[in-house]
């Protein structure tokens, strides 16, 4: 018996792959801005529609970014940034030496492997934690009684001007307390090589325990602008706790990451039986 004919792939999709084959041979370089969809439906033999749905496709896989009211550009950053939760808090790893001295943490030592440079912005204040982090980390809920250490964080290309932020990767919200951080170092914006965990340790707060729950979400609206993503595209939600030999609960970090630009990466022995 003859084998029925499969059905046509959607007209998105092969307009998607058209998409796709243009930035990989080249001919939309990354940064700049693809035909708005008219005028791509004319170039692609296809309709507008179709080429909506395309790019916003595209942009869920990394490959393109929007921007409200100026339409989509390639992605400057093609291949995902790779987050290896099992070695990224060592010491070693946080404080790894590059041509501008050693990283600042975790996340810049992960860009420069990659040839990328690390930008961030951000920002420190006294404030009310959530309830719930504060039951994590065992402080009021009802005062300012942690330290917030709010970071916009970008990643640019080697060759970037150094005006030039790159692109948003990243939003990082960490909750320290109060009667830790207060009048410290931690309240500063630049904590120095290895960034805070190496500060923490040298105040006598050594984290020996990891700890991170992932939610893959959509992204709320604050988080989609700044992070140039379409409402639809979706968001890693990684709560980290932080603990030391005793088991107290010396930091708490939610980080908002774009699932299309990060590969999350963990491993760890088994005792093989």
């Amino acid at each position: 018996m003859k084998k029925a004919d499969s059905p046509a792939s959607p007209e998105y999709l092969r307009v998607a792959e058209l998409i796709r084959g243009r930035i990989r041979d080249g001919t939309w370089v990354p940064g700049q801005r693809i035909p708005a969809a008219p005028a791509l439906a004319e170039e692609l033999g296809s309709d507008r529609s179709a080429c909506e749905r395309a790019v916003r496709v595209v942009a869920m896989q990394g490959l393109l970014t929007t921007k409200q009211g100026s339409g989509a550009y390639v992605s400057r950053i093609l291949h995902k940034i790779r987050r290896d939760g099992t070695s990224r808090y060592q010491k070693a790893k946080r404080e790894e030496a590059g041509a501008d001295g050693p990283a600042r943490g975790a996340f810049e030592a992960e860009l420069r492997r990659m040839g990328l440079i690390p930008r961030n912005m951000p920002s420190v204040r006294r404030a009310v934690p959530p309830l719930e982090v504060a039951g994590l980390l065992g402080v009021d809920a009802e005062s300012e009684s942690v330290v917030v250490r709010d970071r916009r964080m970008y990643a640019a290309p080697a060759d970037a001007a150094p005006e030039d932020l790159g692109t948003p990767v990243q939003i990082a919200t960490t909750y320290i307390p109060l009667e830790i951080a207060g009048g410290t170092v931690l309240e500063h914006y630049d904590t120095g090589p290895g960034g805070m965990i190496s500060r923490l340790a040298e105040m006598g707060h050594l984290q020996t325990r990891i700890e991170e729950t992932i939610e893959d979400r959509e992204p709320t609206p604050d988080e989609a602008k700044f992070l140039m993503l379409d409402q639809r595209n979706r968001v890693f939600e990684i709560t980290h706790l932080a603990r030391t030999t005793e088991g107290k609960v010396v930091e708490v970090t939610v980080h908002v990451l774009p699932t299309s630009m990060w590969q999350l990466s963990y491993g760890w022995d088994i005792d093989g039986n």
